[in-house]
Order: C-alpha cells, then sequence, then structure tokens
C-alpha cells in the first residue's frame, strides 16, 4: 500500500488520492463486469447455436428409417460419395440418387403436414406438378438447356401423379395395397375434369413452343398485325425499320447504287432497257445474300420504270401468309440521273467537248415505306 501511494503522490495530489483509487476500482469493476457479460454472452451465443442445429438435424434426419427423409438422405450422401469416383460409377451413382431424391420429395409433401397445408390452394394439393417437374429435369435436361419436351410433358405426367392415389386401395385381409377402379362418382369426375386440363395445359405449352418456332422460321411475321388473334400477344412489335422488308430493299437499292452508280450514261440506258431481266438477276443476288431461312422463298423483288428521268421505283413483296388475305409490301424509289461530265484530269466539260468522260452517273434512292397493305402495281407508265 505505501508503494501504491507513493505511485499517486508522483502524478495525483494528495488531497485527490481516494478519489483517484476510487476511480481506478470502479474501473477495474467496469472491466470485470465486461468480460463476464462477454463470456455469458458467448454462453448464450453457442446454446442458441446449439438448439438451432438440433431443430436442423432433427428437420433434416429421419425419427425412423420409413419415411420420406431417409431417402433424401440417401440422395446426399449418394451424391457425395459420387463426386470421389469415377466417370462410369459417378453417373450411376447420380441416377440412383435422383430416383431417391424425386420419391423423397414426393413423400414428403404428403407426409409432413406442414408442408401439406402450404401446397395446397383451393383443395388442390400442387405436389404432384412439382414431382412432375423434377422428373421431366431428370428425363430430358441437361446441365445447359431444358428442352421442349420436358415442359410439354410435365402437365401430362403431373396428371398421372394425381390421379394414380385414385387407382390404390388397400386390401383388408392381407393389409396391402392393391389396384382398384374408382367406383364413387366424384372420383371419376376428377380423373376425368384432371386429365382434360393438363391436356389443354399442354397444348397450350405445345402453341408457345411452335409459335417460337414459326417466329424463328419465318420473322417476317412479327411485323404483322396480331390485333385480331385470340391467343397470339406480341408483347415486341417489330417498327418498320428493322423489318424484314426493309432489310431487303436496302440490300437491293445497295446493289443497284453499286451497279450504277459513276457508270456512263450509255451504260445506264442499256441497263435500263433490259430492265426485267436485271431485276431477275438483282433478286437471286440478294436472296442469296440472306440468311438461309424457309421464308426466304416468299419474298419477291420487283421494279418498275417511272416517267420521267430514269426514276425507278423498287418493291419487296411478301407472298407469305398473313393477317391481311391482300398480303403486304415494301416500297423505295431511286433516281438515276446524269451529272455534269468530266474529264480525267477532274475539270468540267462543255457538253460539246470531245474530251473522253467517265463517270456521269449517280443514283439517289428514297426512305424506304412500309409495310403497305395489299398487292403493288407493277406495269409501267406508258
Amino acid at each position: 500500500m505505501p508503494n501504491i501511494f507513493e505511485f499517486f503522490r508522483q502524478f495525483v495530489p494528495e488531497n485527490l488520492i481516494p478519489w483517484a483509487i476510487g476511480l481506478a476500482i470502479l474501473l477495474l469493476i467496469l472491466l470485470l463486469s465486461g468480460f463476464f457479460f462477454r463470456l455469458l454472452a458467448i454462453q448464450i451465443v453457442f446454446k442458441e447455436l446449439w438448439k438451432l442445429f438440433r431443430e436442423v438435424f432433427n428437420v433434416l434426419f429421419p425419427k425412423k428409417w420409413d419415411s420420406a427423409k431417409t431417402l433424401i438422405v440417401i440422395s446426399i450422401v449418394s451424391t457425395f460419395i459420387s463426386l470421389f469416383v469415377g466417370p462410369t460409377a459417378q453417373n450411376i451413382i447420380a441416377f440412383v440418387a435422383w430416383i431417391y431424391l424425386i420419391a423423397g420429395i414426393h413423400w414428403v409433401m404428403y407426409e409432413e403436414k406442414f408442408l401439406k397445408d402450404v401446397l395446397t390452394i383451393s383443395s388442390v394439393h400442387i405436389g404432384p406438378w412439382i414431382t412432375a417437374a423434377l422428373i421431366c429435369y431428370f428425363l430430358f435436361a441437361t446441365p445447359t438447356n431444358i428442352p421442349a419436351i420436358a415442359y410439354v410433358v410435365w402437365p401430362l405426367i403431373a396428371a398421372v401423379l394425381a390421379g394414380l392415389p385414385k387407382f390404390i386401395g388397400s386390401d383388408s385381409a392381407n393389409k396391402t395395397p392393391k389396384w382398384v377402379i374408382p367406383q364413387k362418382a366424384a372420383d371419376r369426375h376428377y380423373l376425368v375434369n384432371m386429365g382434360l386440363m393438363n391436356l389443354i395445359l399442354t397444348c397450350w405449352i405445345q402453341l408457345y413452343f411452335s409459335t417460337q418456332t414459326w417466329l424463328a422460321q419465318y420473322p417476317s411475321l412479327i411485323t404483322d398485325d396480331f390485333s385480331n388473334s385470340s391467343f397470339v400477344l406480341n408483347t415486341q412489335p417489330a417498327n418498320s425499320t428493322t423489318a424484314r422488308g426493309t432489310t431487303i430493299l436496302n440490300e437491293t437499292s445497295q446493289n443497284l447504287e453499286q451497279t450504277l452508280a459513276g457508270q456512263s450514261w450509255s451504260t445506264v440506258e442499256q441497263w435500263l432497257l433490259n430492265f426485267q431481266q436485271q431485276m431477275i438477276g438483282l433478286e437471286e443476288t440478294i436472296i442469296s445474300r440472306l440468311p438461309p431461312l424457309p421464308e426466304n422463298s416468299y419474298w419477291t423483288i420487283r421494279g418498275k420504270i417511272l416517267p420521267g428521268e430514269y426514276n425507278v421505283q423498287l418493291f419487296a413483296i411478301w407472298q407469305g401468309p398473313a393477317s391481311d388475305p391482300a398480303g403486304y409490301y415494301f416500297t423505295t424509289t431511286c433516281r438515276i440521273s446524269q451529272v455534269a461530265p468530266v474529264d480525267v484530269s477532274g475539270q468540267t466539260t462543255a457538253p460539246l467537248s470531245t474530251v473522253p468522260i467517265v463517270g456521269n452517273a449517280q443514283v439517289q434512292c428514297s426512305p424506304i415505306e412500309g409495310p403497305i397493305s395489299g398487292q403493288p402495281d407493277l406495269s409501267s407508265p406508258s
């Protein structure tokens, strides 16, 4: 104690030493209290974690061997074991694990009352549709893709799973299940309604995938009018700038410009004399440049010469299926004009000059119009 008093006298006035000692004791008490409080808090945390672990253990692990959880645990353990074996054994173990998992999940949705209540909507238990989804994924899916057939057969498998309990009865003598034919009218109505509803759902799903396939093969259908359709809704209608007819006419006008721009006027006139034959060759060239799709055969490229100084009107005509029986087309007008002759040195010459001239034709095309309902008038004005 004297040493402590001597220590305090060096830093604290003598009249404040009792206060300093009291403050030091108070700080020591607070430090010890904080330590014990943290120790107690750690104990409480570990106690709660242990309770949580026990609850999770009771939920995940079965209390008896003949339960749905047993199948799920076997599936999980099998999947874990498959990570340490070769490819062939891994595939076999994974196959068996999937079967146990599907059976376990289907069983647990009926065994656990809480799950059964949650999955029952308007007195209809949706467990069969969940199980059917797992079966379809197991049968048809790959790690990177789920094919259309998995979605199409999903309602049919669900209908079989939902109706199967109606065909299973109990043998009172042997206390074993047996196949029975539903005798109650309510059960028969349930089976008929369940089968028809899921069959309709399958048809709608198949229609969806068929529509997507048609649109991929015939993208021009996207620009059509679906306002009168009872079951097709175009959520992303294409505008005229992205329509395939616009693309075809853009290619056609560019090809026409590359062919005639910079040519002598006599060459232009010779080309226009064989205009219809030139259009046939132009159509073959443009169609061959398009991505190979079945709809290419439904597009026709035509043109006509308008009166005046060589105005050529081009048409891209859709002759495939359309909401309008008359069909539709896109059009643009290209003006072929003669510019002042230019000699090889770049000097503009007089009209009667005998200097050789080069490149005195230019082509300018107007913006593309369409789609326009009906068929164009291809007759050239007299």
